[in-house]
């Protein structure tokens, strides 16, 4: 016999509330909060026009309802997102135990942040590459996984990682020799 609470939840699922209105409050609040902090769309004395900004958010949020395939990449990777995040949190918990009493700061840990930062970019990357199909309904991921797979040791494939590695070193380089060069 299911519980009132699962009951609830299967009433919510067929009545939309996770394929419509949970997807559209999201991209709604997300997309007014960036108008309303970056104040794009113009203002009025010193704060950002909140209806046209509502209204652009709205608009923008019942444009992806309205297309199924990015909803299904939300609800599909927003999970794997939200697991991403809590093993973030669980490692700076571990990361305080061995840190004085104070607030947490990666002041002193820079080079943890840069890991933390490259991890979250290329974790979060990989959640949504495998969530977005291709024509034939392989992901993203896979169908990137194969050319790599096949062209390891060819021309293109190689020698993008190589120089993406390099890159990356360099701009390690240039924020260690540069010490401001982050704050600006």
């Amino acid at each position: 016999m299911p519980s009132p609470l699962e009951i609830a939840v299967n009433f919510l699922k067929d009545f939309g509330f996770f394929d419509i209105l949970l997807p559209f409050l999201l991209v709604f609040t997300i997309v007014f909060a960036i108008l309303e902090k970056t104040m794009i769309l113009g203002q009025e004395n010193n704060k950002p026009k909140k209806n046209i900004n509502a209204m652009v958010a709205f608009s923008i949020a019942l444009f992806v309802v309205a297309a199924s395939n990015i909803v299904a990449v939300l609800q599909q990777s927003l999970p794997m997102v939200t697991l991403v995040l809590i093993v973030i949190v669980s490692f700076m918990l571990l990361m305080g135990s061995f840190m004085g009493t104070g607030e947490f700061s990666f002041k002193d840990y820079k080079y943890t942040k840069y890991f933390l930062v490259f991890f979250l970019i290329v974790g979060i990357s990989l959640i949504f590459l495998g969530a977005i199909e291709s024509e034939n309904g392989d992901s993203w991921l896979r169908v990137i996984w194969d050319y790599v797979q096949e062209n390891w040791f060819t021309g293109p494939a190689f020698s993008g990682i190589i120089f993406l590695i390099i890159i990356v070193l360099v701009i390690i380089y240039v924020l260690d020799a540069f010490p401001g060069a982050e704050n600006h």
